[in-house]
């Protein structure tokens, strides 16, 4: 299973919306232990939140059009995206396309992989507690 962890420039959880994040955390999650793949860069993170109003943006950058972008272009071979927060129409978008959206505390990026890694049965239930919703 890939995770994608929304990672702010100083390490942390991004305390915003996943969107916006400017760098994902690549992480292969097998037998209970995370292995950190690759970096991604986020064209979108330095975009203003434009679906919060005001403002000019491109069509193609709001909405379900970003949310598709997103997926198809920075995130299209993850499972699940750990992230500080997210609009509904971000969540919706993700997790009707398969994907598992979970939010955490903006806590440094190295705490919650140590955490998900010394409690895999808890990270498993949220994992099948988010299928419920």
């Amino acid at each position: 299973m890939r995770i994608a962890i929304a990672t702010s420039p100083e390490g942390t959880v991004f305390p915003g919306h996943f969107a916006h994040a400017p760098i994902y955390r690549i992480y292969l999650y097998e037998d209970g232990k995370l292995r950190l793949v690759e970096e991604r860069r986020n064209p979108l993170g330095d975009v203003p939140d434009l679906d919060a109003g005001g403002g000019h943006h491109h069509q193609q950058m709001h909405g379900v059009a970003k949310y598709k972008w997103l997926r198809e272009n920075v995130l299209p071979d993850v499972d699940v995206v750990l992230a500080g927060g997210a609009c509904q129409t971000s969540y919706m978008y993700f997790t009707s396309n398969g994907v598992k959206v979970l939010f955490t505390e903006p806590v440094e990026v190295d705490v919650l992989t140590r955490y998900v890694e010394e409690n895999p049965e808890e990270f498993q239930r949220a994992l099948l507690e988010s299928a419920q919703y």
